[in-house]
């Protein structure tokens, strides 16, 4: 942990807030093993095979709902005795959100005992795809060869997992697995994966349907198990009838179970698995007494459920000794957590039980939704909330329940949730609906879609008035206020205004909007070049008792950048040091706000002379904030400004000629709105990088491209050849080198090279 200097004048103090809510109140379930039961047959001979198939990299078990897909891993891993370290995650639909994907699997494996060092698994989650793929997902790879033992993944239910994002993840993982990680995938369908090169080099073990069958021994053991005698004719006649079918075989258990003459009740059915499933779990149904039945069918539809979940939509009061029971009696019945509170039925069995409410109550199955959407709302199990009261067609309640939470899903980096949650709703109607078309007006700002942006915040300026809003903010007025002044992508001019209407809209000390409105004035105040304003501003918006998180390091960090600016290096340090250590205590690193903290102490440790730690503090904030460009430009435009500083001060000039360029193009994007103090900036590193060089001044710098073809005007390579190279046109490599030519003041192609080397940019 990075330590902080006592606070001074400056208002360095402490800051920190409280843990943002979880959005993910089932994860214990989630990542619980499947638990053996005792009166399950050891199904020797398959765990022998699953053992044998998990030293390959791969493992795919797939079969259709009822084949003991998940019994079998459960005998397996209750059955290994080695020190390989076992991660699982039960998915569900909401794992179609990436983020939430991988924060599930990071946790499993921190439970494990796979301690992820630089990423913590609570802020895995992005709202950049790139980023899971580029930085997170090596994280794991990383992890995962860094274990002292073999480590399996196990990911139950992936057919659930259908989104290509996901999927693409996913074969990244495969492709990079290190030799002691396995995955294994259990799924009723193969998956959408591209496996075949891993089968074709042996890399892949395979449990499949036909391997999944029962044996006529294993049925004569289940049969005895709940003292069925069946001859074993019969025994051969089932298997035969049910083609080996483990969920067939049971339900014939339980429906054989008491007969008297078990051999002349087999000859009464008949048919394919189908039939055999809908007609026993019938019969396992009707053995239940009426109200034990009426309360099944009623709750089936939930794809999970508490006793008090059960007694909200069932209208009842004794739902907790009626799972006890079936818990203690149906196999069927399957427990998700440790304390016994959460529950779901087997597929197959829920699978019948839905058809028999759809048959004979199908008008009351909405209201059911509504009733589960009431209580898990009620219960901040928001995601499954939404999810039921669009299911029961209760689209206002639905989108209240996403006006009043998406800023917290967003935050927690669920952004993929969020947008399926507008996506279900439809495109939100500005003038019928003006709530959710601000929310999808943050959506596109945070994904930053400004084309979207621009059209969502054209057509709420008609409803400005309309206020206040389900997430606290006052009007639609201040929403759109604050997003320009936050994000900035109209440029200084937009961002300047729009922050100063908010502050004088959001006045509520005891609301976060008041400081997210301090702190967007505060920065663009900062940008203007008005350092004392800006640094009163930015002390409010730190220390305001009801500032979320982010803000409080945003401003932390932006007050740190002002105060080194002011001449204050020690306040500086402290600010910086301070935003950092609420990155490090919230476990923060890989969000793309925290940059800015990493921007403050970068510059804060090259004050104190250590441009080694400020540049690898920088190196780190500055690939944050590129892969999560979405966020606005304005934090990669200090970023790079911070880190052109610390690059010249440290005499590498190549690498300060680059973040120069790059911070060039940023600002020629907002040339009209750009201050002079902004510029000033720029041109304040261009005089460090020419003092270094000491010759004479580049008066534009080179853009990255420029230095890509500077690099091959070292060689042989023709201007064809170069285009080529660099996958670019002959008439586009020509502009770029009559430009580098402009640039440098050459006239020719070795003269430009001579001046580039004296210069140190190559």
């Amino acid at each position: 942990m990075r330590e902080i200097d006592d606070a001074e004048s400056s208002g360095t103090g402490t800051a920190g807030g409280p843990a943002a809510p979880s959005v993910d109140p089932f994860l214990e379930a989630k990542l619980r093993f499947p638990q053996v039961r005792g009166d399950w047959v050891d199904r020797a001979r398959l765990r022998a095979q699953l053992e044998e198939a998990s030293s390959r990299p791969v493992v795919l078990i797939s079969a259709a709902a009822g084949y003991g897909k998940t019994t079998l891993v459960a005998q397996w891993l209750a059955h290994c005795e080695d020190d390989r370290a076992m991660a699982w995650v039960s998915l569900d639909v909401g794992d179609n959100d990436p983020g939430r994907l991988w924060t599930h699997v990071g946790t499993a494996l921190e439970r494990a005992g796979c301690v992820l060092t630089t990423d913590t698994v609570e802020h895995y989650i992005s709202t950049n795809i790139n980023h899971l793929r580029e930085r997170v997902l090596p994280q794991i790879v990383s992890v995962l060869a860094a274990a002292p033992n073999d480590v399996c993944i196990l990911l139950d239910d992936f057919h659930l997992v259908s989104d290509e994002a996901c999927h693409d993840q996913v074969e990244f993982l495969l492709e990079n697995l290190p030799p002691r990680a396995h995955l294994v995938l259990i799924t009723r369908a193969d998956p959408g994966l591209r496996l075949g090169r891993l089968r074709a080099s042996g890399q892949l073990g395979e449990i499949r349907a036909q391997d999944l069958c029962f044996t006529a021994p294993e049925a004569k053991e289940l049969m005895a198990g709940e003292q069925v005698a069946l001859s074993s004719g019969r025994v051969d006649d089932l298997i035969q009838r049910t083609e080996g079918w483990p969920a067939g075989i049971y339900l014939a258990r339980l429906w054989l179970s008491g007969k008297a003459d078990p051999d002349e009740a087999m000859r009464q059915f008949s048919g394919g698995n189908r039939f055999i499933g809908d007609y026993l779990t019938e019969e396992v149904l009707s053995r239940h007494a009426q109200d034990t039945r009426d309360f099944i069918v009623t709750i089936s539809f939930l794809e999970r459920f508490s006793a008090p979940l059960c007694d909200f939509v069932a209208k009842t009061t004794g739902s907790a000794a009626t799972l006890q029971e079936l818990e203690r009696t149906n196999l069927f019945l399957m427990p998700l957590d440790e304390e016994g509170h959460w529950f779901r039925f087997h597929h197959l069995f829920a699978a019948v039980a839905i058809g028999e409410l759809e048959a004979d109550r199908p008008g009351q199955i909405p209201e059911l939704h509504v009733r589960a959407a009431e209580w898990l709302r009620d219960h901040d199990h928001i995601d499954d909330a939404v999810r039921h009261f669009l299911a029961g067609g209760d689209l206002a309640s639905a989108t209240t329940l996403v006006q009043e939470h998406w800023m917290r899903y967003v935050d927690a980096g669920r952004v993929a949730t969020v947008r399926s949650w507008l996506e279900a709703l439809g495109t939100p109607s500005a003038a019928l609906d003006p709530a959710s078309a601000v929310a999808a007006a943050w959506m596109y700002a945070f994904i930053g879609d400004t084309a979207g942006l621009t059209r969502q915040l054209t057509e709420l300026a008609d409803v400005q008035d309309y206020g206040p809003l389900p997430d606290g903010i006052r009007s639609v007025e201040s929403a759109i206020a604050m997003i320009q002044g936050l994000f900035g992508y109209g440029g200084l001019r937009e961002m300047r205004a729009g922050a100063r209407r908010a502050v004088e809209l959001e006045t509520d000390t005891h609301s976060p909007y008041y400081a997210l409105a301090t702190l967007t004035l505060g920065h663009a105040t900062y940008v203007s070049g008005d350092l004392d304003k800006a640094a009163s501003l930015l002390g409010r918006a730190a220390y305001n008792e009801a500032a979320p998180t982010v803000i409080q390091i945003l401003s932390l960090a932006t007050l740190s950048l002002v105060e080194g600016e002011r001449g204050r290096r020690r306040q500086s340090g402290q600010l910086a040091r301070a935003a950092m250590q609420i990155v490090d205590e919230k476990k923060l690193w890989t969000m793309p706000q925290s940059s800015m903290a990493f921007s403050a102490l970068g510059q804060a440790l090259a004050d104190e002379g250590d441009l080694e730690a400020a540049r690898e503090t920088l190196e780190e904030g500055l690939v944050l904030r590129r892969r999560s460009p979405e966020q606005g430009p304005w934090g990669v435009m200090h970023h790079l400004l911070v880190s052109a500083r610390v690059a010249a001060a440290a005499g590498r000039l190549t690498d300060a000629q680059e973040y120069v360029s790059a911070l060039g193009e940023y600002i020629s994007q907002f040339a009209d709105g750009m201050t002079a103090p902004m510029t000033a900036r720029l041109e304040a590193v261009q005089g460090e990088i020419r003092a270094h060089v000491g010759e004479t001044p580049v008066l534009e710098p080179l853009t990255a491209r420029e230095l890509d073809v500077l690099r091959l005007l070292q060689g042989s390579l023709s201007l064809h050849d170069i285009a080529r190279e660099l996958y670019l046109s002959a008439n586009t490599v020509k502009t770029h080198t009559n430009a580098v030519y402009r640039k440098l003041g050459a006239h020719s192609r070795s003269e430009a090279v001579r001046i580039a080397r004296d210069s140190k940019l190559l």
